[in-house]
């Protein structure tokens, strides 16, 4: 089976060529055979030269037509090459009954295994008849058909039937376990690819990412001016702190801190720019938008999550020994142009105009905690959020004094919008409660804390007054009235 395998190698083409010569070799043995034991053949020693004929001939119109038009065009051609072949094989044997059958069964073979159409079966089940018969009536003559078949002619079509049905069975088990294997292959390298990708996914923007994966953009040097809303933060302190701390313990900060943040990032479908130290980058409206009044109420919130979040790692920190640690955040809308900038080898997707450099001022001037909007934010927002005016600020490398508001909170909170933190503050009180690092069957252990604290408060209030001095007990109290009624009555 070697041949076969080189055969199978080169292609379905090759093995094609392969088991039409070794069909038209044993077509060929079985015409002259049936000639020298029939006493009634004539011509049919020419039909052996009419198949050596085809098959010098079929490589060459094989290769023209796989040219000139296509291979289904190709096998239907040389369908009806078979079938010429076959009728005029019939027509040499007089219908001899096994060379019969077995040419039906391969005629039927090869329509199920190239596929032919209908319409090209009729055709040439048409083109058969008329060949047939014009072979019997101009070369082989009228004789007895159906005869039964000699012994020496009976052998060889088994033979050749059986090693035929075999060379086909082993191209189609072969090809069979060719395109398993071509499977795995594609599989694995389907999987390698896309383990790569989400590796290089992670040196991108997601959004900007999967817009290429899926071809909606490509990767070359072109921008795009869009009004986009533009996110700058920092953690006030962090460079002084850094030189205090050995680089392990600055690395786990930092990741810390970024990887908390992108989380909230990605939740409220930001466009995450790049990390510059322990600063971050972070627009809306663009690759993705959902209009430019919702990108800046996403950004806020966004803002405000990370606020909040910002005050549990706080908390963490300062219990794990590290210096308490605040937030920093501005925030700007305005005309920007966005897309690739750099080099053709080496290109980056950010954002250029006055609102990305204006963000990063407003950052640099908030006060710790604080998030500080511009005008054009503020018109956008200031029907959802409560925000307090501040003075006009001068900002370095922006013409006049800059109009700023701190965003409080959001109007009308619903527990949902904070369902997975609760924060209170007060002098002497402070109440800190994350659900998202709580488990379900810690509740009723939380639930046996907060009681215990408010039986504690209920009791602190039974044991002073109005004027938070301690209450007497009972006995204590006859006694100072006595004691009064005495000084009185003297």
């Amino acid at each position: 089976m070697s041949s076969i395998d080189r055969m199978l190698k080169k292609g379905s083409k090759q093995f094609e060529i392969f088991q039409r010569t070794v069909g038209y070799l044993f077509l060929a043995l079985i015409i002259v055979v049936y000639s020298f034991t029939t006493p009634l053949a004539e011509n049919q020693v020419y039909v052996p030269v009419f198949l050596l004929f085809i098959l010098l001939f079929s490589p060459r119109l094989s290769s023209w037509i796989q040219y000139h038009y296509n291979n289904e065009i190709r096998k239907n051609v040389f369908f009806v090459i078979d079938i010429i072949v076959f009728a005029t094989v019939l027509a040499a044997v007089h219908l001899s009954l096994v060379i019969t059958f077995g040419l039906v069964f391969v005629i039927f073979y090869s329509i199920i295994n190239n596929k032919i159409p209908t319409m090209v079966a009729a055709l040439s089940t048409l083109i058969a008849i008329i060949v047939f018969y014009f072979n019997i009536i101009f070369f082989f003559g009228f004789g007895d058909y159906f005869e039964q078949t000699g012994v020496e002619v009976t052998a060889i079509s088994f033979v050749a039937l059986i090693l035929f049905s075999a060379i086909g069975g082993y191209f189609i088990r072969e090809s069979v376990k060719r395109l398993e294997q071509q499977k795995k292959n594609y599989f694995t390298e389907m999987n390698r690819y896309i383990e790569l990708s989400n590796q290089l996914s992670r040196y991108a923007p997601l959004q900007l990412w999967q817009a290429i994966m899926r071809g909606e953009t490509e990767a070359k040097l072109e921008y795009k001016r869009k009004k986009i809303t533009v996110f700058f933060s920092d953690i006030q302190g962090f460079t002084n702190m850094s030189e205090t701390l050995i680089p392990d313990d600055l690395a786990f900060l930092l990741n810390d801190y970024l990887s908390q943040m992108t989380d909230i990032a990605k939740q409220y479908g930001a466009t995450i720019d790049k990390f510059m130290g322990d600063a971050i980058l972070i627009f809306f409206g663009d690759p993705d938008s959902q209009g430019v009044e919702q990108d800046a109420k996403n950004c806020l919130d966004m803002a405000i999550a990370m606020r909040q979040q910002m005050k549990f790692l706080r908390e963490r920190w300062v219990k794990m020994g590290y210096p308490a640690l605040h937030i920093r955040m501005g925030i700007s809308t305005g005309y920007c142009h966005v897309g690739n900038y750099g080099a053709v080898h080496r290109m980056a997707y950010t954002i250029v105009g006055r609102d990305a450099n204006l963000a990063a001022r407003l950052q640099s001037n908030a006060e710790i905690d604080e998030i500080l909007i511009s005008q054009d934010t503020y018109n956008l927002v200031k029907n959802n959020y409560l925000c307090t005016p501040k003075q006009p600020i001068a900002l370095k490398g922006i013409q006049g004094l800059v109009n700023t508001w701190q965003v409080v909170e959001k109007y009308s909170a619903t527990n949902s919008d904070y369902q997975q933190w609760f924060d209170y503050e007060y002098k002497g009180f402070h109440l800190l409660l994350n659900f998202e690092q709580v488990q379900n069957y810690e509740y009723e252990e939380l639930v046996q804390v907060l009681e215990k604290m408010i039986g504690r408060i209920q009791l602190q209030q039974e044991l002073i007054d109005e004027n938070g001095v301690a209450r007497l007990r009972l006995e204590d109290e006859v006694k100072v009235q006595q004691t009064l009624n005495e000084e009185q009555s003297s």
